[in-house]
């Protein structure tokens, strides 16, 4: 009994929710993050921007078709907000810096000051795009994901039961592009759903997201990345933390905290007026 124990908890650690394979979880994860219509969460985004890790912090409220969101960053630039509503204000965000030049700007969402030292953009806000990532990678490694999808140890996250996923790609490689005509860096990532953050930095002289030309040749990843490890919550099958990886380490960090799925929020929630805003 005394060897038998130990041996049947570690087994229990291995096994996921209700006997689903780990490939099962993460389709389940896919389809309830689908259904939700809004969240607000705190993420702590921890990205490798010239070989340093950056932790940001932000407050997030989001809601989805149209996309909303509202953030205020805790940490580094205490008080820094964000206001994007698409389909408003020329698709561009209101941003309050929290200081200098004290008063608010109308930003391009993808311009090159909102983008600066960001691995995303607030467009990428929620759990669309980075559960986008693994689901892409699925799709295209089709039934083999099925074994490239393995349980680790379960383990709790913020003291919620969480299962652990890995997704391991022994295929990831760098391979040349060639620039067609009208493609960006941004429309190569798109494409097939890729950093585009990550194809700036291995390409030296390449100075911006739209700094090639056709026939131009450039080094992209085949895969947006060779390692995941998300943290799914055992209840409500949202991930909780995303670790992503390239061939040198950890690459980018995802932590929510607080997640409150479909709150409702105030009619004028998302407008510069809403009381609880410094705009």
């Amino acid at each position: 009994p005394s060897v038998f124990i130990p041996f049947f908890i570690l087994l229990l650690s291995f096994s996921g929710s209700y006997g689903q394979t780990a490939y099962e979880v993460a389709l389940n994860m896919f389809d309830k993050t689908r259904q939700i219509k809004s969240l607000s969460y705190t993420m702590a985004k921890k990205e490798r921007i010239d070989g340093e890790i950056i932790l940001q912090v932000s407050a997030v409220k989001l809601a989805r078709n149209p996309l909303k969101v509202y953030s205020c960053q805790k940490s580094p630039k205490k008080g820094l907000e964000v206001l994007y509503c698409e389909g408003d204000n020329d698709n561009k965000a209101f941003v309050n810096p929290g200081g200098f030049p004290w008063f608010t700007l109308k930003l391009d969402p993808m311009g090159s000051i909102m983008r600066s030292n960001q691995h995303h953009t607030i467009l990428n806000s929620g759990y669309d795009y980075v559960v986008s990532i693994l689901e892409f990678l699925i799709e295209k490694y089709g039934p083999e994901s099925e074994t490239l999808i393995t349980y680790l140890p379960a383990e709790s996250w913020q003291n919620i039961p969480c299962d652990v996923i890995e997704f391991n790609n022994p295929y990831f490689d760098y391979i040349e592009h060639i620039v067609k005509k009208d493609e960006t860096l941004i429309s190569i990532a798109r494409q097939f759903k890729l950093s585009e953050y990550m194809i700036l930095q291995i390409n030296e002289g390449v100075d911006d997201y739209d700094d090639v030309s056709p026939g131009q040749v450039i080094n992209i990843p085949n895969d947006y990345s060779p390692r995941l490890i998300i943290y799914i919550d055992k209840i409500r099958s949202i991930p909780l933390m995303m670790k992503i990886y390239d061939d040198k380490g950890i690459y980018e960090i995802y932590e929510y905290y607080d997640v409150i799925v479909n709150p409702r929020f105030d009619r004028n929630e998302f407008t510069l007026e809403f009381k609880e805003y410094d705009f």
